[in-house]
C-alpha cells in the first residue's frame, strides 16, 4: 500500500470518536480554571483595571535535537536553523555520545572550538546556544554502548576495566555538566541486549546507582525504543517495562522512562495493519501501562517519514503528525516530545552499513530550510492552539477568571508587567499595584 491517507485509517481520531476525549484530556491535564486578583497595596480591589495575559514558555517540554548547531556551511543557514528552532522548541537534546566526546582515552571535545565533528557540535557550545535562546538542554546520553556510535574505539574489552570507565565517565559528566543541565538520558537502548553481549553486567544498573548520587537535582531518564512498538509490546512483561524495574528494585534511580517512536518503515510496508505505531488504541494502551511503571513518560525520539517532496507524502506526514501530537500531549503523564531531526539531509548515515536515515525525509524543514505542512502543524498547536494569550478588564472585585494552559506568563496590569507560572495546582494569581 502506497503512503497515502489511508494510513491514517487507525490513527484518526476524528474519524474514530476519540477527538472529543483527546480535548476534554488536553483541557483536563494542562489547563487549570484561573482566578487573576487584581488589588492595590493596602489590599483594596482594583475595579477596571487594564489586563493584559500573554504565555511566554509551556511547561510542556517540546524539543529537538540540536545536532546542528552550527554545523552549517554558513551564517545565514546557522541562523535560520535556530531561527526555526526557537519558533517551535523550548527544550533542546545536547550530544553525549561517548565515541565523540573523547575520541582519545583522556583528551575530550565538551569545549567551544573543539576539533569539529558532524552532527556532534561541542557540549558548551550547544549550552551557550540554549542559554542565549532561553532553552531547555537535555542531555543524550551518559551510557550507549553501541559499537558503532556510542562506544570508544579505545575501550577495552576487559569487563572490570570497562565498568570502571563507566563509572568514570558518569564521574566527569557531573563534575562538569550536572549543576547546567537538568535532564539525562542516563542508559540508551539497553534493551538491544543481542549486541551487548561483552558488555558488563548489570552496568544500567550501577548506572543509575551513580547518576542517583551524583546527579540529585537532576531528571534521569531510561531511554529506549523495544518494548514499545515493532511488535515488542507485552503489557508489564515487555522488555523495557522489565529492564526499568530491575533498576529500580535494585536501587538506581529512573524519573522518566524514554519512548523512542523512529517509524524507520520502508514506505512499501509503512501501511500495513499491523503497524502498531499508527494506530491510536495501541497507543493509548502502551502509555497507560508505563504509566503504571512511572509517571514521567517522554516521547524521546520522533521520526516520521514523508519519504520525498511529493505534496500528498508531505500532508500524510502533516496528518500523522498532528494525531500523534493530539495524542501525545493529552496524556497526562506525558512530559515532553522530542523530535530528532529537523532539517532534512542531516540524519544519520552509516559509514559502516547501507543504514540511512535520510531515506525517510523525517524532518520538519525540507533541505532548503522551507517549512513542511508537518512543521506548520506543530507551529500551529504549540504557538496557537495550546497556547493562552488575552486582554481582559477586572471586575467591580478586582478580578477576571480564565483556562489557562500551565506555563509562565507575562501579565501586564495598567501598564506594569508581571511575571507568573501556573501549574496544575494554580487556582489564582495575585497582583499587588
Amino acid at each position: 500500500m502506497s503512503y497515502t491517507m489511508e494510513c491514517l485509517k487507525k490513527l484518526d481520531l476524528d474519524k474514530l470518536g476519540l477527538s472529543e476525549v483527546v480535548s476534554q484530556n488536553i483541557k483536563r491535564n494542562r489547563m487549570s480554571s484561573v482566578q487573576i486578583k487584581v488589588t492595590d497595596k493596602n489590599g483594596n480591589p482594583v475595579n477596571g483595571a487594564e489586563i493584559s495575559v500573554n504565555q511566554t514558555d509551556s511547561e510542556f517540554k517540546f524539543g529537538c535535537n540540536a545536532f546542528m548547531v552550527n554545523q552549517f556551511d554558513n551564517e545565514e543557514d546557522n541562523e535560520t536553523y535556530t531561527e526555526k528552532f526557537k519558533k517551535v522548541f523550548n527544550q533542546a537534546v545536547v550530544p553525549f555520545y561517548w565515541k565523540d566526546d573523547e575520541p582519545e582515552k583522556g583528551k575530550y571535545r565538551f569545549e567551544k572550538g573543539s576539533e569539529p565533528i558532524y552532527r556532534r557540535p561541542p557540549a558548551d557550545e550547544v549550552l551557550e546556544w540554549c542559554e542565549k535562546l532561553n532553552i531547555q538542554p537535555k542531555a543524550h546520553n551518559m551510557v550507549w554502548l553501541n559499537p558503532e556510535i556510542g562506544l570508544p574505539s579505545w575501550m577495552p574489552k576487559d569487563k572490570t576495566k570497562m565498568q570502571k570507565l563507566i563509572d568514570d565517565r558518569i564521574r566527569i559528566l557531573a563534575e562538569k555538566y550536572a549543576d547546567k543541565i537538568p535532564v539525562w538520558d542516563v542508559c540508551n537502548e539497553v534493551a538491544e541486549a543481542g549486541i551487548y553481549e561483552d558488555m558488563p553486567e548489570d552496568y544500567e544498573v550501577k548506572a543509575h546507582q551513580l547518576a542517583d548520587k551524583l546527579f540529585p537535582d537532576c531528571h534521569l531518564i531510561f531511554n529506549d525504543y523495544a518494548g514499545f512498538n515493532w511488535g515488542s509490546y507485552r503489557k508489564k512483561r515487555s522488555l523495557t517495562y522489565q529492564l526499568a524495574k530491575k533498576i529500580m528494585y535494585a536501587g538506581g534511580r529512573i524519573d522518566g522512562i524514554g519512548i523512542q517512536n523512529h517509524l524507520f518503515i520502508k514506505e512499501e510496508a509503512i501501511c500495513n495493519d499491523d503497524n502498531e505505531m499508527l494506530q491510536a488504541e495501541h497507543i493509548m494502551d502502551m502509555l497507560d501501562t508505563y504509566s503504571g511503571l512511572c509517571d514521567s513518560l517522554h516521547i524521546s525520539e520522533i521520526t516520521v517519514p514523508s519519504y520525498d517532496s511529493t505534496p500528498e507524502k508531505l500532508e500524510v506526514q502533516a496528518r500523522i503528525v498532528e494525531n500523534l501530537y493530539r495524542l501525545w500531549f493529552s496524556t497526562r503523564n506525558v512530559k515532553s516530545i522530542v523530535w530528532w531531526n529537523l532539517v532534512d539531509g542531516f540524519a544519520f548515515v552509516s559509514p559502516n552499513s547501507d543504514w540511512n536515515e535520510d531515506y525517510y525525509g523525517g524532518g520538519l524543514l525540507n533541505h532548503d530550510f522551507s517549512e513542511k505542512p508537518a512543521y506548520k502543524v506543530i507551529d500551529c498547536l504549540i504557538n496557537k492552539e495550546w497556547h493562552t494569550e488575552f486582554d481582559a478588564v477586572s471586575d467591580t472585585i478586582g478580578q477576571t477568571s480564565a483556562e489557562m494552559f500551565h506555563g509562565t506568563y507575562d501579565i501586564t496590569v495598567n501598564g506594569k508587567k508581571f511575571t507568573e507560572k501556573v501549574d496544575k495546582d494554580t487556582s489564582i494569581i495575585k497582583i499587588v499595584l
